[in-house]
């Protein structure tokens, strides 16, 4: 609910009850309010080196994909770490992916595939922590709850150091925030607080926006219920503001619903079926065309959570018989949305300005358990060694960075760590990964740990 009828009392401030409830119903979807101040980085503002990318759009394929049924194929591999899928040719000449990836096969011109990736950190919190931090979680190997001494999500870092322009929030998460029986450890302000965390849009909300083929009439009214309710909101607070001393926090949600194609990138009927059935009529192709219609709108960081509805992940392929979910629907629907992103953004003008990222917190184990003929048992976790695919935003296309040994165990040459990956990405964004800034203790912090992967540039 966006509006509480309460009866009109003003506080010490000269707010009433009824704008308060009205601002803390933004809640419901997302626009929570921060309870502390921003912080300012050391001796003023931080030079900006000039970076490409204006959005970036991070796929988080969270459980760990496996690269040796993706990016990073073994054909020649003994029986028990190969697997049963085929590699395919590209349009790249001699770089071969897997065979559930046709389309993605035909854009390889347009795409860098880094190989070497490698961490020590097994879990699936912590991992995620820094793949999205690009920092070690100060507990190795252990699934722990978010903390306010995090170091930051990488979108709030932008906000902090290099806040949008105009009135839209620095990062939104899309599709859901992952682990948030965690507290969604990795997608927080963490010592920037609460005000440059991640905006999300939540599970309700985000079912309303949500089209299926055959949505019933209530569900497509209620989305544009939705849309409506929050204009209306916008407008019942404009009075409210002109008298009221709102806080910075509180200015910065309103300010959500001033910005123009912000609300409007939720709602999917503005695109054509042609384009909405060309991005997949399932959760991960449906959040790929929000991405998309978000960097229009401004949005600087993006991050598609790629879980199932009501569900934890879908990538965590421990179990038997993985290669059945890998050949459908997983493989199919990440080609599909993928190259849908990539070539809408390329016909639209805007991969060269937008950075995408596609991969998990870590790979998979080289080794199949309970091997049969034909394989159909599982892998483990594996930080050692996995593969993403990065696009746009100033990334050299068409090239392939990186090497991993005879099985994919361990990168063979020019081995990189998510922080590295970080460093890249601020640099790209057009911020100094060797920034310091000041956290909620006073204490100086660096934001980086990493060294920008010039190879890929």
């Amino acid at each position: 609910m966006l509006s509480f009828h309460t009866a009109s009392r003003r506080n010490a401030d000269g707010l009433s009850r009824r704008a308060m409830m009205r601002v803390g119903g933004l809640g419901a979807l997302g626009l929570g309010l921060a309870e502390r101040p921003a912080l300012t980085s050391q001796g003023g503002p931080v030079p900006r080196k000039r970076g490409r990318a204006k959005s970036v759009i991070f796929v988080t394929l969270y459980g760990g994909p496996p690269q040796t049924e993706t990016f990073d194929m073994k054909p020649d591999a003994p029986v028990e770490a190969r697997g049963p899928f085929k590699p395919i040719a590209t349009s790249n000449p001699g770089v071969e992916i897997c065979e559930y990836l046709p389309r993605l096969a035909s854009l390889a011109r347009e795409y860098t595939l880094a190989r070497s990736f490698s961490h020590s950190d097994t879990a699936h919190a912590a991992s995620l922590y820094t793949h999205l931090t690009g920092w070690p979680h100060r507990l190795n190997n252990q699934n722990s709850p978010a903390s306010p001494l995090d170091y930051p999500h990488y979108g709030a870092v932008l906000s902090h150091l290099k806040p949008p322009r105009g009135p839209v929030p620095a990062c939104a998460i899309v599709g859901g925030q992952i682990l948030p029986q965690f507290g969604g450890i990795g997608q927080t302000g963490g010592f920037l607080g609460e005000l440059h965390a991640p905006w999300v849009l939540r599970k309700t909300a985000r079912r309303q926006l949500l089209s299926k083929t055959g949505v019933p009439r209530v569900r497509i009214d209620g989305r544009r219920n939705l849309v409506q309710a929050l204009q209306a909101t916008r407008r019942g607070l404009d009075d409210e503001r002109n008298v009221a001393s709102f806080s910075t926090a509180q200015q910065r949600a309103l300010q959500l619903l001033d910005a123009r194609g912000f609300v409007e990138a939720f709602d999917h009927e503005r695109e054509t079926p042609q384009v909405r059935d060309a991005y997949g009529r399932f959760p991960l192709g449906q959040n790929m065309l929000v991405a998309r219609r978000l960097v229009e709108a401004g949005v600087p960081v993006i991050q598609v959570s790629d879980i199932p509805p009501g569900g934890e992940q879908h990538w965590d392929l421990h179990y038997a018989n993985i290669f059945d979910r890998l050949k459908s629907p997983l493989l199919p629907r990440l080609d599909q949305s993928v190259a849908a992103l990539l070539e809408d953004l390329q016909q639209r003008g805007l991969l060269d300005e937008t950075l995408v990222i596609v991969g998990g917190e870590f790979g998979r184990t080289p080794w199949i358990d309970h091997l049969t003929d034909p394989p159909q048992g599982g892998r483990q976790h594996w930080p050692n060694c996995y593969s993403m695919l990065l696009a746009g935003g100033g990334i050299r296309p068409g090239e392939v960075f990186g090497k991993s040994d005879e099985l994919s165990a361990y990168p063979a040459a020019q081995k990189v760590g998510p922080w590295d990956l970080g460093a890249t990405l601020l640099h790209l964004a057009g911020v100094d990964p060797q920034a310091l800034v000041t956290d909620r203790q006073g204490q100086l912090r660096r934001i980086c740990r990493g060294s920008v992967i010039q190879e890929l540039l």
